[in-house]
């Protein structure tokens, strides 16, 4: 009876989980639209804060989009900011600027202009600019500070000086100029050059489905500074406003929109990874669906974040495409795919992110590493130039003492680890892989002895995000031959740290399905860096849900 009521419970368990993957699939399919794009992705307080700045065409005293002033404040934080912490100095700045530029200066819009002052005032003593990274901030704070000295609001603070030089010097290197060019991922900032911007010559590089840099930020300021009125942009910000409407969090907006290739390549990836059966009908059905969305997104310069191009094509996006796809390949009936256009992304001794890059990034050489490893041969240049060794000594180059990776465009360095130890355990020299064992000591000193999951915070509460990529690494390591590697202690250990990691998130499976419960679920914080932090829920969903498969289909790990 009892070892009966034990395969009950498994059985019940895995449908439970196979039936999770095939929602979120399924859901991305219905989600993805021709005109429009698709994807999910939390709301963005900054990009809120310029759409709500957005006035009526035909009365200017009226806000176009009042929903997104109200969600401000809503959503203003006891302290006065918006934003995930560490990082609220850019979306607080946005925030202030939309409350003091407010048609009706209510008591309650002013309290909040208050607060929201007050919280800046100490941030940005406290700011070191040193340590921050996030999307075009050397040029969005310092257009944000003249605007607000504009309307009375100085701030001083000690590394003013230091923000004004590091300014002028990424404009000396990604001058304005280029953005007409369609070559500079700056048009995802243009709100940082209006309305100096001529938008005559920005005109042609607005996505068909009305955004510009799919960006609402971007967008909105052309609304607001354009002389012209733009119906199509306007078009898609009222479909953004009402999907959030739709979605029960009016006013809100994402980061990015549309994402679906950023999206799609990355679920498909780690579905992949963690050894989904792509076989079953049901799977290689709608994964075929999502496929051939991903390759019509190709153009000779690669793949951009949504088959909607509105940012310039990079080399993170064209590499996840090209790997996800040649995974599924075999199990979906569709052929291998060319990896050729990572060409264009190739450096001396690196590839670049984007063609016009300011600073090297380690997750997408992560993932071009992948992508060449995904082709039975490399093409002729791969062998000319050598570029899978390139990338490899690229990645263990940068890998810190300790044994782990950060990256650019991710909060968390089990992230950036993850990216590189899936695609270096991918090569057949045991001496590449081989390298790989301070990086799983590393992991393993860092599960939280509390609860089993893993955090950067280390002691406080693990994530959810952290737990799954940690698993993505020791669950690559274990795999034969790498294991064969390992001392024996850590052969045990790394057995142990997965069950228990495992567990954790078995624990808090049920998390993942409740958006509603996402914005205050510490176990789901914001990681993923842009103008400010966000989350891609897919994403994050498909790197839990596939550790669990992968566990669960090899028998390592039965729940409790």
């Amino acid at each position: 009876m009892v070892i009966s009521s034990i395969k009950q419970s498994q059985h019940t368990l895995a449908q439970k989980l196979r039936d999770m993957v095939l929602a979120l699939l399924e859901e991305m399919v219905a989600d993805y639209d021709e005109k429009w794009g698709g994807g999910q992705m939390s709301a963005a307080a900054y990009d809120v804060a310029w759409v709500a700045m957005v006035r009526e065409l035909h009365n200017p005293e009226q806000l176009a989009f009042p929903d997104s002033f109200n969600w401000l404040l809503r959503h203003q934080s006891r302290d006065g900011s918006w934003g995930c912490p560490p990082q609220t100095i850019v979306p607080t700045l946005a925030g202030l600027l939309a409350l003091l530029k407010a048609p009706q200066q209510t008591e309650s819009t002013r309290n909040a202009a208050k607060r929201a002052e007050a919280h800046l005032r100490t941030a940005l003593r406290q700011w070191s600019i040193a340590n921050h990274e996030s999307v075009a901030f050397e040029i969005l704070v310092p257009k944000h500070l003249e605007e607000l000295e504009k309307l009375g609001v100085v701030f001083e603070f000690p590394g003013k000086a230091e923000l004004l030089k590091i300014y002028h010097h990424k404009l000396s290197i990604a001058s304005p100029e280029l953005i007409y060019s369609g070559k500079s991922g700056l048009i995802h900032s243009v709100e940082a050059f209006t309305p100096s911007v001529d938008f005559q010559r920005l005109k042609p590089l607005q996505t068909t489905n009305g955004s510009y840099g799919n960006s609402p930020a971007a967008t909105a300021a052309v609304l607001i500074h354009n002389p012209e009125w733009d119906t199509a942009a306007a078009d898609w910000l009222t479909h953004l406003s009402n999907q959030a409407r739709r979605a029960g969090d009016p006013g809100a907006m994402p980061n990015a929109y549309p994402i679906d290739v950023f999206e799609g390549s990355w679920v498909l990836y780690n579905l992949a990874k963690g050894g989904v059966d792509f076989k079953d009908e049901a799977f290689r059905s709608v994964a075929k669906k999502l496929l051939v969305w991903l390759q019509e997104s190709f153009t000779q310069k690669g793949a951009s974040i949504s088959r909607l191009i509105g940012i310039p094509t990079d080399s993170d996006d064209t590499a996840m495409v090209l790997a996800a796809h040649n995974l599924l390949a075999d199990k979906t009936g569709m052929k291998t795919v060319s990896v050729d256009c990572l060409q264009n992304f190739e450096r001396d001794n690196h590839f670049a992110c984007y063609e016009l890059e300011g600073s090297i990034s380690l997750s997408p050489n992560a993932h071009v590493l992948s992508a060449l490893l995904s082709v039975p041969t490399p093409p002729d240049w791969v062998v000319k130039n050598n570029s899978i060794n390139k990338v490899i000594n690229y990645l263990y180059s940068t890998r810190n003492s300790a044994g782990y990776w950060e990256d650019k465009w991710h909060l968390s360095p089990f992230y950036a680890t993850a990216t590189a130890t899936m695609a270096l355990a991918q090569h057949p020299s045991p001496y590449v892989r081989n390298q790989l064992q301070p990086t799983v000591e590393w992991v393993l000193a860092t599960q939280s002895a509390k609860d089993g999951g893993w955090s950067m915070n280390g002691s406080e509460c693990s994530t959810l995000e952290e737990t799954a990529y940690a698993l993505q690494i020791l669950n690559t390591v274990r795999q034969k031959p790498l294991e064969k590697t390992l001392p024996t202690t850590t052969q045990r250990s790394l057995s142990q740290a997965i069950r228990r990691g495992v567990d954790y998130l078995w624990q808090h499976l049920d998390e993942l399905s409740s958006t509603t419960e996402i914005a205050a679920n510490s176990r789901l914080p914001h990681l993923w860096r842009d103008k400010e932090l966000y989350l891609p829920s897919r994403i994050v969903f498909s790197a839990v849900l596939a550790v669990l498969y992968q566990a669960f289909a090899s028998e390592q790990a039965v729940p409790k």
